[in-house]
């Protein structure tokens, strides 16, 4: 019994020794440093836009039940702003960014997922004695001629050393790799891919942040917006029919748009939903392009073209478009203890490699597109001129389309009949929150 509460005692003792020594050496415990602070994100005006529109990324709710969903995705500007395809690249980053904000929803529907995970571990404790056995094979009992000696170790150990993976005329560096001996290794190896793909419709460029240092690449952030009356109105693209959601009538489409004030064209990217002064939605949408060169009446007239066409684009990935998104990533964490020159070393190893993939791929008869205006807009920030093109589809516009063919095709029948600063953050105006 003496010897019981003998060693109860002496394990009392320890744990309160221990804990003690957890206190007083907080290292032990990151939680307990006081040391971490959030850091800024570049997508912190992204939160603090959704917070003050009361949204979440992912699926919210309106005040009436409806659901609406909210993604984000960010986009890299290749160049600075000296270069003078600048506003090609912008329009590059915005792709690049609302592909993403459109990928997340799609993985967010379901991931196919496979994850391999591996472990190897080699020990070899057992000397070296390669050489030595080389020499003592090619000696033997044949001890009588030196030459002959000489030539069957050479011959001998060549032959062994090679077996090892060593030849004479490599390049000294592999060679001293070969003559380094691993006493043990671990290696953990994790391999994991992912993949989803859905077609999907209605989605708008709802919010748009850019910012870059003076000099410095930049990037573009998009918030993206999925409702069901933007997934109606993208039906009614596709279709080149009238019947699209009512909303509550507003001013004609070109007094809502600021088209006077060129900072907001230059942020605006996308596409946005608006409702018109007969109460019809209607997606405005924006293309931009640089001139191969300034100061160039021809070189500028064809930009616009490539604007222009930018903006139908927009539209007819907002009326279908299939997204498909691969991702593979392998990771490796490896540790080596080796004997080399005589001495132990150890090594350590971490690596990654990620491999992902989005394509997207639109394609139907747009019907109902009508050009606003090209806008030409040269702004200090950047060394060449932007030039932003602005489009609608409407329903109107497919009336008036239908109209003309109508009118066309009774002509022809008849005819046939008879014969800033160093720091700069810049966002887009938001759209209709009529969504």
């Amino acid at each position: 019994m003496k010897f019981i509460k003998f060693y109860l005692t002496i394990i009392l003792c320890f744990l309160i020794s221990a804990n003690t020594y957890a206190e007083e050496n907080p290292d032990l415990n990151p939680a307990s440093s006081g040391g971490s602070s959030f850091v800024q994100s570049p997508r912190s005006d992204v939160d603090k836009f959704l917070k003050s529109k009361n949204m979440k990324k992912g699926r919210n709710v309106k005040k009436d039940g409806t659901p609406f969903f909210v993604f984000v995705g960010d986009g890299e500007i290749s160049t600075n702003r000296d270069n003078k395809m600048i506003h090609d690249a912008r329009s590059a980053a915005f792709n690049e960014a609302f592909i993403e904000a459109k990928t997340n929803y799609v993985k967010s529907l379901g991931l196919d997922i496979t994850r391999e995970l591996s472990s190897k571990t080699y020990e070899n404790l057992m000397p070296d004695t390669m050489a030595e056995d080389a020499i003592e094979t090619a000696v033997g009992e044949d001890t009588g001629s030196f030459d002959k000696l000489k030539k069957l170790i050479s011959v001998k150990l060549d032959s062994a050393l090679k077996k090892e993976g060593y030849d004479p005329s490599m390049a000294d560096a592999e060679k001293e790799a070969i003559k380094k001996k691993v006493l043990r290794s671990r290696e953990i190896t994790n391999l994991f891919t992912a993949s989803a793909q859905s077609m999907i419709s209605g989605f708008q460029s709802y919010k748009i942040f850019e910012g870059a240092n003076l000099n410095e690449r930049g990037s573009i952030t998009v918030v993206a917006l999925w409702s069901p009356k933007l997934n109606q109105l993208s039906k009614a693209i596709k279709g080149g029919n009238t019947n699209v959601p009512k909303g509550t009538p507003k001013k004609p489409i070109e007094e809502q748009l600021k088209l006077d004030n060129p900072d907001v064209l230059l942020a605006s990217f996308g596409t946005n939903m608006y409702v018109n002064e007969n109460g019809n939605l209607v997606l405005v949408s924006y293309g931009h392009a640089s001139p191969s060169f300034e100061n160039d009446p021809g070189a500028l007239s064809t930009a616009c073209d490539i604007a222009e066409s930018r903006a139908y684009e927009n539209i007819v990935s907002f009326a279908n478009e299939q997204v498909m998104y691969e991702e593979m990533r392998r990771e490796v964490d490896k540790a080596e203890t080796f004997m080399k020159n005589g001495m132990q070393a150890y090594e350590s190893l971490q690596g990654r490699e990620i491999n992902n993939l989005i394509k997207s791929k639109s394609r139907m008869k747009l019907k109902g597109q009508q050009l606003i205006g090209a806008y030409p807009i040269k702004n200090p920030l950047y060394n060449s001129t932007d030039c932003v093109a602005v489009a609608q589809w409407s329903a109107e516009g497919v009336e008036a389309v239908n109209k003309s063919e109508s009118e066309m095709n009774s002509t022809s029948s008849s005819s046939s009949s008879s014969n800033q600063d160093a720091q700069s953050t810049t966002s887009s105006e938001t759209p209709s929150d009529d969504f």
